[in-house]
């Protein structure tokens, strides 16, 4: 009977080390998780503030675009060490910016209705590239 008690009280002692172990390693998975959470915090803030920052960049980047665009259709070409010039007439320079507007309206309208660059270009009489930075500029300023 003693030996029974004995075996029982080893086999119960082997049990509790083993929970030990098993709760010693279960703490130290949670602290490693613990911490690799703190970590995607802090890279989820750093990401946000990034975000942020490309966000400001962007919009800084889209107005300075527009006021390009808008000088050189005003002017009715680029300065020359750009080396192109905006199509249309040269001689338009109040009615530029509506006419820019205008254009604007026309591919926005086109493109809601399903064409591609290539035909809203062939369309308006306007180069695809100048197609592309409108929808580019009315893209960022959704």
């Amino acid at each position: 009977m003693t030996a029974l008690a004995l075996v029982l009280s080893i086999a119960a002692l082997g049990i509790c080390i083993w929970l030990a172990r098993e709760v010693a390693g279960l703490r130290e998975r949670w602290a490693r998780l613990y911490g690799l959470k703190a970590a995607m915090v802090e890279t989820e803030t750093a990401l946000q503030d990034l975000m942020r920052e490309l966000d400001n960049a962007g919009k800084t980047l889209i107005a300075e675009l527009d006021r390009r665009l808008s000088q050189a259709h005003e002017s009715g070409s680029c300065s020359a060490g750009q080396g192109f010039t905006v199509s249309g007439p040269k001689t338009e320079s109040a009615g530029s910016r509506e006419d820019a507007e205008d254009k604007r309206a026309a591919v926005i309208a086109l493109v809601q209705q399903g064409y591609t660059v290539e035909e809203i270009a062939r369309e308006i009489k306007i180069p695809r590239g100048e197609v592309q930075l409108i929808l580019d500029l009315e893209r960022f300023r959704q």
